[in-house]
């Protein structure tokens, strides 16, 4: 009886001795996958990432469109002014009034003036020895550095 059950813990010892080996080799074949699938994964993450974040626009394309609301606003409120003088004019039978036309010619001279100022600052900035330009060039520079790394090792 005794070697009975000495025979069957042999052969249970030896069979989960080959359960283990098998497992072993199955994930010794599927390591490699797991890797890939690991990194694509996480590269995925950072794309997301990467698509959901706001980037705030600089402080001179705000100021910009500030420029540009408050100057249209001024366009409109003077245009209103100007016709409801007309309407005034007419009724009472004096000559219409241009006066609120000259604010307008400030306005629109104002509007052209801080659009080419910005696309001056703009351009500037974007030649070579520019501020954007040298900062971008400097990410390239360390994004190939680093893929270069990432592949060696």
């Amino acid at each position: 009886m005794i070697n009975l059950l000495k025979h069957i813990s042999i052969r249970k010892l030896r069979r989960d001795k080959a359960k283990t080996k098998l497992k072993q080799q199955l994930w010794e074949a599927q390591r490699p996958l797991k890797e890939i699938q690991n990194k694509i994964d996480e590269e995925k993450k950072d794309l997301n990432k990467k698509h959901f974040q706001i980037k705030f626009p600089s402080w001179s394309k705000i100021f910009l469109a500030f420029l540009f609301i408050n100057f249209t606003i001024l366009e409109i409120f003077i245009g209103y002014v100007t016709i409801k003088t007309f309407y005034i004019a007419l009724n009472v039978g004096m000559m219409p009034d241009f006066t609120p036309l000259i604010t307008l010619i400030g306005a629109v001279i104002g509007q052209t003036l801080s659009y080419g100022i910005y696309t001056i600052k703009s351009k500037a900035e974007n030649i070579e020895g520019g501020i954007t330009y040298e900062m971008a060039k400097m990410q390239m520079e360390q994004q190939n550095v680093d893929n270069l790394e990432g592949g060696c090792g």
